[in-house]
């Protein structure tokens, strides 16, 4: 997040507002989904979670991706 100026704000935004391009179900800590979505700047952001047993969402890494 650090790396492409990237807030917590942004990744609520896109979590909120995005859509799940992907989802990674051949890790053995549970299935990662990737989100994506449109920040109001036009920068496309990538957001990978996973819930976890709990319920709760777990933020793994949020990026914008490489064109």
């Amino acid at each position: 997040m650090d790396d492409d100026d990237l807030t917590d704000r942004d990744v609520r935004w896109v979590l909120l507002n995005g859509t799940i391009e992907a989802e990674l179900s051949h890790d053995p800590r549970g299935t990662r989904f990737v989100v994506r979505g449109m920040l109001r700047d036009f920068a496309e952001v990538e957001v990978v979670c996973r819930i976890l047993m709990s319920g709760l969402l777990q933020t793994i890494t949020a990026h914008v991706p490489e064109k």
